[in-house]
């Protein structure tokens, strides 16, 4: 027969609860160490998954001729539609021309470049004095030609001792240099101009002093 001692005693808390209690952590943290072991096995996939695309070593101004030196190779990741919006490191596009103006360290878009090379151009050399000719001058930007007449000679159908526009927006293939020798003060500078302009550059060349004034900063 139960005693009061017997009644008056609650009852025991099963014995299993913190043991459950202790799978259950041990359990979830198995899981997140797994967790954290497959997204840093999927990150470094990711970052060995890398396309060589052009990127521009230089900035060069719309209708440019790209030149070899004016590219370099660069690994770009991403998806593949991001990546197959540039021009792989792969395609031969020297010679190829710009269809927009490009920023130094840019990335070279396929839509940033023309269709093919063929293009109705002609280069024209015109003797500049250094001071006539904006400081630092590269290939790839844009200048305009002035012309100052000597003794009245005409430019076109102005006759003026006031400089002339004859070319505006001119492309600059090759700033020139000065001569080493000392026997000429004037750089030939090489315009890369459309052929319906090449009479008026080389007309430029010969009527007077050629002034080049940079278009843009």
């Amino acid at each position: 027969m139960a005693t009061l001692r017997d009644m008056a005693a609650p009852p025991s808390p099963p014995a299993r609860r913190p043991q459950v209690r202790r799978d259950l952590r041990l359990a979830a943290g198995v899981a997140l160490v797994l967790v954290a072991m497959v997204l840093g096995a999927r990150l470094l996939a990711g970052a060995g998954d890398r396309t060589p695309v052009w990127s521009l070593r230089v900035p060069l101004a719309a209708g440019t001729a790209l030149h070899a030196d004016d590219l370099v190779a660069v690994d770009v990741g991403g998806d593949a539609a991001t990546v197959a919006a540039y021009v792989p490191a792969s395609d031969d596009v020297t010679g190829r021309r710009t269809t927009r103006d490009l920023a130094a360290g840019e990335l070279l878009p396929t839509t940033a470049i023309a269709t093919s090379s063929t293009a109705d151009r002609r280069l024209v050399t015109v003797a500049v004095d250094p001071l006539h000719a904006p400081p630092g001058l590269a290939r790839g930007e844009k200048v305009d030609v002035y012309v100052t007449p000597k003794d009245g000679a005409s430019v076109g159908s102005t006759v003026s001792v006031l400089p002339t526009l004859v070319l505006a927006g001119a492309l600059v293939s090759d700033p020139g240099s000065t001569d080493a020798s000392g026997a000429s003060a004037q750089v030939g500078v090489v315009l890369d101009v459309a052929a319906k302009d090449a009479d008026r550059a080389v007309a430029a060349a010969r009527a007077g002093d050629v002034d080049l004034v940079r278009v843009g900063s």
